[in-house]
């Protein structure tokens, strides 16, 4: 494709976005002499000297991505485009955009303004999926439907407050800087991934660091624990742990994880009554860590405990980030 074709193809892209409410670049833009230049794969990048962060990449095999404003801000860090820009998960007002070296992300705020940023961590467009060894953990509350029924907003929230704050502070701990949390409407799942563990030996691709079990079981032990002291009388909180290879994996704009074992730690969860059901693997990895576990057997499932037998007298044994 040479630069004669570039044009009429940038011509032909930019009828084509009337009436696109995602599209930033009028068509007079073109007639404003846009720079044009050539990438070593055959690609065009098309920007204008006036509006550097508003452009247009024009590839090769015929597909075509803008970026425009607080995410095209982000070109010289992150690369030419390698999608459009998306809807953002769990946001009223944002948008994400794939980079040849990154993910960007754009977030406006109440009373105007916006910021644009790179997501951390991220390694490439070919590598924003992967397999890891996982702990995972899913809480959701028992008759909690039923009970929303007869409540007002403001009181649905503060109960749902209320498990939350349990979540972090149970979980505010120094071993687990790095840990994934997602809401699921009445309850959240949690991942924390080998290697995550921040005090101990270091992890080797054959399985965790030693503890690591101990302290996210324990931390899923005191959120149950302390919600449930705090949630009306009608409602319960049940949490499912279980333990395996899972797949990480962006979706909306947002880290992820699905696999059996995300599947089985909420099946398993759905039984528990203001305690744990762990898996067989889990009950396992505990013994290992020199927890001794009672409770009552699934057959085929693993063990369901209370969340007192998980919590050492005198308290959680690790100390709150920042202490």
């Amino acid at each position: 494709m040479n630069e004669h074709d570039a044009r009429q193809r940038l011509t032909e892209y930019l009828k084509l976005l009337q009436g696109d409410i995602g599209c930033q670049l009028p068509p007079s833009w073109l007639s404003d002499k846009p720079e044009f230049r050539q990438l070593p794969n055959g690609d065009w990048f098309i920007t204008h000297p006036e509006a550097p962060h508003n452009g247009v990449l024009l590839k090769s095999d015929g597909t075509t991505f803008p970026f425009f404003g607080a995410l095209g801000k982000l070109v010289p860090l992150l690369g030419p485009p390698a999608s459009r820009e998306h809807f953002l998960a769990s946001t009223f007002h944002g948008r994400y955009q794939a980079y040849d070296r990154g993910l960007a992300i754009w977030e406006a705020f109440k009373g105007g303004g916006d910021v644009g940023y790179p997501v951390a961590q991220w390694e490439s467009i070919d590598k924003r999926a992967k397999s890891c060894l996982a702990l995972i953990a899913f809480f959701d509350l028992r008759e909690f439907t039923n009970w929303s029924d007869s409540q007002d907003a403001k009181r649905i929230q503060d109960v749902i407050e209320r498990v939350e704050q349990s979540f972090q502070n149970a979980f505010s701990r120094r071993w687990c800087q790095q840990l994934f949390a997602k809401g699921t409407g009445d309850g959240f799942m949690v991942v924390s991934e080998a290697g995550r563990y921040a005090t101990g030996e270091q992890a080797t691709d054959a399985g965790f660091q030693a503890g690591h079990a101990k302290a996210f079981c324990r931390a899923c032990a005191e959120t149950v624990r302390n919600a449930a002291a705090q949630i009306p009388d009608e409602l319960a909180i049940g949490c499912g742990v279980t333990i395996g290879r899972i797949t990480q994996l962006y979706l909306l704009g947002r880290f992820d994880y699905i696999g059996p074992q995300v599947n089985e730690a909420s099946k398993i969860q759905a039984i528990a009554y203001n305690e744990l059901c762990i898996s067989t693997e889990v009950v396992e990895c505990l013994q290992k860590d020199g927890v001794e576990v009672e409770g009552k057997v699934l057959p085929g499932k693993g063990m369901r405990v209370s969340a007192e037998s998980l919590i050492p007298e005198g308290g959680p044994e690790a100390e709150r980030l920042g202490a």
